[in-house]
């Protein structure tokens, strides 16, 4: 009987080994037949010149006007320049020194990639082990994840003037 079982669980690893080449934490899958909302990208409204005869020459480098341009339009909106031959504005020198008063690593992202992998690496072989289609990620991280009540408390402890915070 205990070989029986043990055999159905072995049985049951190997099979989940197989099932992808792609081991992966987030496991978001559609599980509906519906339209993909995110596949269509609202356009820019057209505008229409005031002289039709006086138009410029196409440029295929230069992108459709009525394409979405969000990251662009982000830094319009908070007051950014595109140009990039545009230096730091005035106003934002003080605010750069400020942050990076204790130096700037310019290599963060490679770092951090890294400092992921050999964390997952400890995490071990249940990262990658399915035997269902189940979310790895938050189960992974919940050590890391902050909670906003408990950060709160701490910095209401320390005497920190904080904001109100709904109880929701």
């Amino acid at each position: 009987m205990v070989c029986r079982i043990s055999g159905i669980l072995v049985s049951l690893f190997l099979l989940s080994a197989c099932s992808s080449d792609d081991a992966r934490l987030r496991d978001l899958y559609d599980v509906g037949t519906g339209p993909e909302e995110f596949a269509v990208l609202p356009s820019k409204p057209l505008i229409i010149p005031n002289n039709l005869t006086k138009l410029p020459i196409p440029d295929a480098s230069a992108g459709n006007l009525a394409d979405p341009t969000p990251k662009r339009d982000l830094i319009e909106k908070l007051g950014g320049s595109i140009d990039d031959t545009d230096s730091i504005s005035k106003r934002d020198k003080n605010l750069l020194e400020y942050v990076s008063r204790a130096g700037v690593d310019t290599n963060i992202r490679e770092e951090l990639a890294e400092e992921d992998r050999k964390f997952l690496r400890r995490m071990g072989v249940l990262t990658s082990v399915k035997l269902f289609r189940v979310d790895r990620y938050n189960q992974i991280y919940r050590k890391m994840t902050l909670s906003a009540p408990k950060e709160l408390e701490r910095w209401r402890s320390l005497g920190v003037r904080t904001p109100s915070m709904s109880s929701e």
